[in-house]
């Protein structure tokens, strides 16, 4: 088994073309977001040029509904650029489909509460003996976005989440616990979460000297199972951006650091990455922004390694160089704070009613 890191969208890009245009059995794309623009339309050339004879694309029905952040039905639609992005998008779909790659929209949103917010939020490639698990979307504002991938080169890891992909293909996402040489792979299936993320929580618990979170979105419970890790005197640092595009969650962050004594460092820039290292020995990676729509609602796809070499990796080409580009956040307080650390709390209590019901 090999593991590479890869850092940055153009880093993944290059080595994800290559991987397609050799691939001669499979080339299989999950995404939770896929739009039209230059970033859209070159997964849509290299799916195209591939010789793999199964070739699809799975999206989730989140882009059917909102383009680079923004909601389709409604006043956005007014912006010529975000229609013609649109239209490219479905132009795009017709194309892979009249070329023979499959493509399917999953997860139809539906009229209640519920439907809206189950989503598909993985990023899985399996490109023949290739597998890719990370955070990064094809869109060009998400491959702006600091972030990483896990390139894993294993024929028993692809033949697993090829499987997984397929469950997901069906509309029918399975869960799975699954450990494949250094790595342990949890998919989660929107149902039933918790017990699916009970080995990362179980970790956290058990940090006897350090736990570092990368995370735009970090949120309840896991701010939870940190300020308990602080509280046993585990040193928690928390490496989130100053310019975060959801607010709440960055007041949350904030205010949980205040009140329970972590370590909030910010940069400069929009990171989309997610990471956790537990003493400096366990390395969590994948899709979820350790959230609490994560938590509770959002199928994931999650990995776990003590792997000295990736762990080693992660550090000096992502952990130390952000954190050293980063300024520590300092007694920060106020009225805003509070009300978005108050409103990330009942949206977790709200995610945990809907995951009930």
């Amino acid at each position: 088994m090999d593991v590479r890191l890869l850092v940055d969208a153009p880093e993944f890009w290059d080595s994800l073309q290559d991987d397609l245009s050799r691939a001669r059995t499979r080339a299989l794309v999950q995404t939770f977001t896929f739009e039209g623009d230059r970033v859209g339309a070159a997964l849509g050339r290299a799916l195209r040029r591939c010789d793999a004879p199964d070739r699809r694309l799975l999206v989730d029905g989140y882009s059917l509904l909102y383009h680079s952040d923004r909601l389709i039905p409604g006043p956005s639609w007014l912006d010529r650029v975000l229609r013609r992005e649109v239209f490219h998008t479905h132009a795009w779909v017709r194309r892979l489909r009249d070329d023979g790659v499959g493509v399917r929209f999953g997860n139809p949103v539906g009229p209640s509460p519920l439907r809206l917010v189950r989503r598909n939020h993985k990023k899985l490639l399996v490109v023949d003996d290739v597998v890719y698990v990370g955070g990064i979307n094809f869109s060009e504002h998400n491959f702006d976005w600091h972030d990483m991938m896990l390139r894993v080169s294993c024929p028993e890891a692809a033949d697993c989440l090829s499987d997984d992909f397929d469950a997901s293909w069906t509309g029918r996402p399975a869960t799975m616990d699954r450990e494949l040489g250094h790595l342990r792979i949890l998919s989660l299936n929107g149902r039933g979460n918790p017990r699916g993320f009970a080995p990362v929580l179980e970790a956290m618990e058990g940090a006897r000297r350090t736990v570092d979170v990368q995370s735009a979105y970090l949120s309840h419970p896991f701010t939870h199972h940190l300020a308990r890790a602080a509280a046993r005197g585990v040193r928690v640092r928390i490496l989130t951006p100053a310019h975060n595009n959801k607010g709440n969650l960055a007041r949350h962050i904030l205010e949980s650091g205040r009140r329970h004594g972590l370590e909030v460092w910010r940069h400069d820039g929009m990171s989309h990455l997610k990471a956790l290292v537990v003493d400096e020995e366990l390395l969590v990676a994948g899709s979820s922004n350790f959230d609490f729509m994560s938590y509770h609602i959002l199928e994931e796809l999650v990995v776990l390694t003590r792997d000295p070499d990736t762990v080693a990796a992660y550090r000096e080409r992502v952990w130390e160089p952000d954190r050293a580009t980063a300024h520590r956040s300092r007694d920060d307080r106020g009225l805003g704070l509070r009300l978005g650390h108050t409103a990330v709390r009942a949206g977790a209590g709200l995610a945990a009613l809907l995951a009930r019901s």
